[in-house]
């Protein structure tokens, strides 16, 4: 894909960090960081020879931090103080991330700094500008918004308007829908399709979708002038596609096993406070770069879709309303 193209596609926003446009066989990383020496394991990590040529485009802190590293059981807050503690947790953790990645990285070859928009700061849009505004201070270059009703839709529409990069967050959304897949049957494909298509317009410059059907996904992923850069998180995979993946999920096996997880985790949570620092987490972040490079993780979810359900999926362009 010509340089031209990768700029088209993002609309100029993303371009630069996008380095999956450049070669076939790259694949975009965004990966979920939230303490600074988590950012000197993952520099460590890929200061490796064999992932020098770094693929990693994106460094985000996410507002699963309360669940990682809080022990919390989801990302809904309950309450305007709890709201605010979110805002500001995630605020400082982004200042410290901020000057970690300054450190650590090379500025040609630095990540952009991704911030995720914690629960209660869509409840509307002068909500959402002012968290934007905080998190931009902090020394974020983007936010993330995640997107499941008209409303979430204008405030991401708003802060895409005032200049800062905005990505949409579709599919399973935690601070509201249940837990589930999407896009597992051809109405909700095509729904999902819409929505992208509404980010986009709405003047997102990139997409997070999470628990996708591997399809839907792929389609998205495709280069197209019309779309938008992708990562998806327990989306399966998809050439041209960006693939998330969780620094401590890296490192730490989950409460309950599960085999979409990575499968480099090598302690249990309660081990975190002695065996969890920048040696461990360089090992395993590098393990499972390779895993991801060579097309190992993730796992393709199990999917409903039918064949024909599938090839018409695939025969869809996605970006076009026809």
């Amino acid at each position: 894909m010509s340089a031209d193209s990768a700029t088209l596609l993002t609309g100029g926003t993303l371009a630069p960090y996008l380095r999956r446009y450049s070669s076939p066989a790259q694949l975009g990383l965004k990966i979920n960081v939230y303490r600074d020496y988590e950012v000197e394991g993952l520099a460590r990590a890929l200061c490796t020879p064999d992932l020098a040529d770094s693929p990693v485009e994106c460094v985000m802190v996410g507002d699963s931090y309360f669940m990682t590293h809080l022990g919390r059981p989801g990302t809904a807050m309950t309450g305007p103080a709890e709201e605010e503690w979110a805002l500001a947790t995630l605020v400082g953790l982004v200042g410290e991330v901020r000057g970690a990645m300054d450190k650590e990285f090379p500025e040609d070859r630095r990540p952009f700094l991704l911030s995720d928009l914690p629960d209660g700061t869509t409840r509307n849009a002068h909500r959402a500008l002012a968290a934007a505004d905080r998190f931009t201070a902090a020394g974020a270059d983007a936010v993330k918004i995640e997107v499941s009703c008209e409303d979430d839709l204008r405030c991401a529409e708003a802060v895409a308007a005032t200049g800062t990069p905005t990505l949409v967050h579709l599919g399973y959304t935690p601070q509201r829908s249940a837990l589930g897949r999407h896009g597992d049957d051809l109405e909700t494909a095509f729904e999902l399709f819409a929505w992208a298509r509404r980010a986009r317009d709405a003047g997102a410059c990139g997409l997070i979708v999470e628990m996708v059907s591997e399809p839907v996904n792929q389609a998205l992923s495709r280069p197209d002038g019309k779309g938008l850069p992708i990562y998806s998180v327990f989306s399966g995979r998809a050439r041209w596609g960006g693939q998330s993946l969780n620094l401590w999920d890296a490192v730490v096996r989950p409460a309950r096993a599960s085999r979409y997880f990575p499968p480099t985790a090598v302690i249990d949570a309660a081990d975190v406070a002695t065996a969890y620092g920048p040696e461990l987490i360089a090992d395993r972040m590098r393990e499972l770069i390779r895993l991801t490079l060579a097309g190992w993780f993730p796992l393709s979810p199990r999917t409903t879709l039918g064949h024909r359900d599938t090839a018409r999926i695939a025969d869809t362009d996605p970006w076009s309303r026809s």
